[in-house]
């Protein structure tokens, strides 16, 4: 992670086939303070990727040579966790599970305002700096948690499920650490959204249905169907202790 988003600035890989689009979008990120590196492939983004550290992706979904979900999966199949944000003109709910499921963070449909794009640009840094660097700007280190196998170590980014590294994206670090230091408390996806994803926007319920879902995939138990985190019917969602 690039030391300049400590101030939510950032060193952001734009990938957009639309010129006018990309054009309008690099200006504006320009704007906020961020460095924008451009292009409008998904070939050539792999390669300024590989040249490059980067804070953020900016990803268009129907690029010339392909679908940016298969970046963005590749990525994470890499267990390169960098955040995405995915820009698209397809807008039923199948496909923004899709693009959850494949691991992207956020998630915008064209055409979009100016300030719904920057405020889901701030969000996602903002999670990414709050999860990565907090103990760079605190004297406290938040002590590592442990439930039953499931180890989490906030000051590292860290997560265990029986001594096994398990890669989590920023956004479902955050959602994790956020549930498990309060084992117990239910919570709605309203509130979920305010905190973990910083909108009020009841849109967005089903992003919080698939963050929890990739969770639970991804902290499955061998041998048992107990999750960590609980769904309570008609209210929201709770982390479980299994100490």
């Amino acid at each position: 992670m690039n030391s300049a988003a400590v101030n939510l600035m950032a060193n952001i890989l734009l990938v957009e086939d639309d010129d006018d689009l990309a054009e309008l979008v690099q200006m504006h990120l320009k704007f906020q303070g961020h460095d924008v590196v451009r292009t409008n492939s998904i070939e050539k983004a792999q390669a300024l990727y590989q040249e490059s550290q980067f804070d953020l992706i900016v990803l268009d979904r129907g690029l010339p040579d392909g679908d940016g979900l298969d970046l963005c999966r590749l990525l994470r199949q890499q267990e390169d966790w960098t955040p995405v944000l995915m820009l698209t003109a397809r807008d039923t709910e199948l496909d923004k599970v899709s693009g959850l499921e494949a691991g992207v963070d956020d998630y915008i449909t064209k055409p979009f305002s100016v300030l719904e794009f920057q405020a889901r640009v701030r969000n996602v840094l903002r999670r990414l700096s709050h999860s990565e660097i907090t103990t760079k700007e605190s004297p406290s280190i938040e002590p590592t948690m442990s439930f039953g196998g499931l180890t989490i170590r906030p000051e590292r980014h860290q997560v265990s499920l029986n001594n096994q590294d398990v890669p989590l994206t920023a956004t479902e670090f955050t959602l994790l650490h956020f549930l498990a230091t309060r084992p117990g408390r239910v919570y709605s996806k309203d509130e979920l959204l305010n905190h973990v994803w910083n909108t009020d926007h009841s849109g967005y319920h089903h992003t919080v249905c698939s963050t929890v879902n990739r969770l639970r995939t991804k902290l499955a138990m061998p041998n048992s169907d107990d999750d960590f985190i609980k769904t309570v019917w008609g209210v929201g969602y709770k982390f479980e202790s299994k100490v």
